[in-house]
């Protein structure tokens, strides 16, 4: 088990405006219902998965989906993958580099129509780890298209996913948002520094995410109070009265130290390659947006921000196909002793008067 370093850095950090929890912003979210929930819900959860035996998987566990589709993790002798299957061939198969692997919870699937196209994704969750302390799980979800299975997934990090409070909408009908939720310490002009549970809406489209502006980033402060075992979580967490809407910079940078530009390369899992000239790249770490150490012992951190927003993307945000490929970046490199953040600001970014 690992600490995990909670760093969140959007664009917005850069107004001048006080931080501050805004209890009388909009509270559509408190009306919301799980899209797991209902008599003909539009997501559902998968059977949990079961020991299985695999061809080439020294130990596997398989969760079987409703179109005769199943996926798998796959245990070999050094490796662990996620497979997809179908007709007895693999669809799909990527690494997981984790090693909770051996439990029903490690492994979920939902299937659903989340774009309202009449075709339904299938969701894979990966329980990746564990945060010592607060014992914040930390899982990947890939959402699969459903106009084109044979397409790579969307990866994205969340942390405490949950398949019957991960996902929600308005309880009179229409698409489901996933509650992107993360852990982070920010600063409230009227309380002082805390840790919360914040949660970003995002709506799924054609393989991307794209940021719900008609909602702000809602928050939850970590207090005696906060159960994080209640049913419908996380849903549930934030349809409490003790919920807030956010309307403030996420935490403070460094100081600026410069700005560069560019057009993205590609995106992996844990690197964004940016083009800077026509013979010059620079390759940035993004293992899920963390910090990491670097060989002058700065902690390093990189976050992807949407640029037409101003709205950073959820950790370790991964799009397919690779969309974002040749988009224009700006670079901007904060730094202190001991610490370096990259802000990866992707495509042209909200005039100063624009909305967020």
């Amino acid at each position: 088990m690992i600490i995990r370093l909670f760093l969140f850095f959007g664009i917005t950090v850069l107004a001048a405006a006080p931080s501050a929890a805004q209890p009388s912003a909009s509270l559509a979210w408190r009306t919301d219902v799980p899209c797991t929930a209902g008599r003909n819900p539009v997501l559902r959860i998968a059977a949990a998965s079961t020991e299985a035996s695999v061809p080439g998987c020294a130990r596997a566990r398989c969760i079987a989906l409703p179109d005769g589709r199943r996926v798998c993790s796959c245990t070999g002798d050094t490796t662990q993958v996620i497979r997809v299957e179908s007709g007895g061939r693999t669809q799909h198969e990527w690494l997981a580099d984790y090693s909770l692997g051996g439990s029903e919870e490690s492994l979920r699937a939902l299937t659903g129509d989340l774009d309202q196209d009449g075709r339904p994704e299938l969701i894979v969750s990966e329980w990746m780890d564990m945060s010592n302390g607060l014992g914040i799980r930390y899982f990947r979800l890939s959402i699969f298209s459903g106009a084109d299975p044979a397409r790579p997934p969307l990866q994205v990090n969340v942390e405490d996913f949950e398949p019957d409070g991960s996902f929600a909408r308005p309880a009179g009908g229409g698409p489901c948002w996933l509650l992107a939720t993360r852990w982070t310490e920010l600063r409230d002009a009227r309380r002082g520094e805390g840790m919360y549970f914040t949660g970003q809406w995002m709506g799924y489209r054609d393989g991307r995410l794209e940021q719900d502006l008609q909602r702000r980033v809602v928050v939850r402060r970590l207090l005696n109070s906060f159960r994080r075992d209640v049913p419908g979580a996380p849903l549930a967490n934030f349809r409490d009265r003790r919920a807030e809407a956010w309307n403030g910079p996420v935490t403070v940078l460094p100081p600026l130290a410069g700005t560069r530009t560019g057009s993205i390369l590609r995106i992996s899992a844990d690197t964004v390659t940016v083009a800077l000239t026509p013979n010059e790249s620079a390759v940035f770490t993004y293992v899920g947006a963390r910090g990491y150490g670097d060989d002058d012992g700065n902690i390093v951190s990189t976050l992807l921000v949407d640029g037409p927003t101003g709205r950073p993307w959820p950790r370790g945000y991964n799009p397919a196909p690779d969309w974002l490929r040749r988009a224009p970046v700006t670079i901007r490199t904060y730094r202190e002793e001991g610490r370096i953040v990259h802000l990866l600001v992707v495509g042209p970014e909200p005039s100063a008067n624009g909305s967020r």
